[in-house]
């Protein structure tokens, strides 16, 4: 599933349990002396020309999915504010740093024959770039700061790691014991059974003597 199908859904109303018409509108703007329209410039929730709340049952409720919505917005980069996740690559700040101009999060760039990160913040409402630097430099120096304080941490997760690799195998270890012990418990009652039969009746039992588990 990608991320758009999922961003789809937790942003649709309908998940809620609500009916909504009008949550987009058309925008007019000048360009080139000529007045040309937009459409499909999403509204916010006070401006939609209908909302049914409770209109069917939905996966959740009305007050979960605002929530839901305040915390997608806030996640969002390249907008001021708010704490952001950090993302993947290869630089160490990804998704931390703010701009101290506009508040909104740099992103990562890699350059160079051997890709390198640059930290940016591109707005696009004030050309040029707020602010550009390289991460090598810093990305090693918040590293080096970083190790000795998650050093005791590595250390007792890797002994719990090991801890729990170790119950595993005994977990493992006790499974199989009462499996044996099952069939050997099910080899001796199956032997018992057959010599409480009737001799008459043995062929019938399977022709043949069952050896209890381990006898040749």
């Amino acid at each position: 599933m990608r991320y758009r199908n999922v961003i789809s859904v937790l942003k649709n109303p309908f998940y809620a349990g609500a009916y909504v018409y009008g949550k987009s509108g058309k925008q007019m703007a000048i360009v080139d002396g000529r007045a040309r329209k937009s459409y499909k410039h999403p509204k916010p929730f006070d401006e939609w020309d209908v909302l049914l709340r409770e209109h069917h049952e939905g996966y959740i409720d009305w007050a979960e999915f605002e929530r839901n919505q305040k915390q997608l917005a806030a996640n969002a980069y390249g907008k001021a504010g708010d704490v952001k996740s950090g993302r993947g690559g290869r630089a160490l700040l990804a998704g931390l740093f703010a701009c101290a101009r506009c508040g909104r999060r740099l992103f990562v760039a890699y350059t160079g024959r051997i890709p390198q990160p640059v930290y940016r913040c591109a707005r696009f409402d004030m050309p040029p770039q707020c602010m550009s630097f390289g991460g090598s430099r810093i990305d090693a120096a918040i590293g080096k700061e970083l190790l000795p304080v998650v050093e005791p941490m590595a250390i007792e997760a890797a002994r719990q790691a090991e801890q729990m690799h170790m119950d595993t195998l005994t977990e493992q270890r006790r499974i199989v014991k009462l499996e044996l012990q099952q069939a050997q418990y099910e080899a001796t009652l199956a032997e018992r059974r057959y010599a409480a039969c009737d001799p008459d009746n043995r062929l019938k039992q399977g022709g043949s003597r069952i050896l209890p588990v381990g006898l040749p």
